[in-house]
């Protein structure tokens, strides 16, 4: 599915929107227990786990900021259409 075929359709819009939202809360979560939950692994190091640490709260940051701008445009595509 691509957001070009979401474009003018808001009741398409919000359930993905919300799919965003609720996948980067789950992996905001998993990016906040990293460090206390990251697999001893050998010869990983310290710079990894700030790697993983950090890339999986941008990608969480990321996810939700995508998903509020979608439902923003939807609110204004339905609130422009008069549904």
């Amino acid at each position: 599915m691509t957001l070009r075929n979401l474009k003018n359709h808001p009741e398409k819009m919000i359930p993905f929107a919300m799919i965003l939202i609720v996948v980067g809360l789950s992996i905001l979560m998993i990016g906040i227990a990293w460090p206390r939950l990251s697999p001893p692994v050998p010869h990983m190091g310290t710079d990894w786990n700030d790697f993983a640490h950090g890339f999986l709260i941008g990608l969480a940051i990321a996810m939700e900021t995508g998903g509020v701008v979608i439902a923003a445009s939807a609110a204004a595509i339905k609130k422009r259409n008069g549904l």
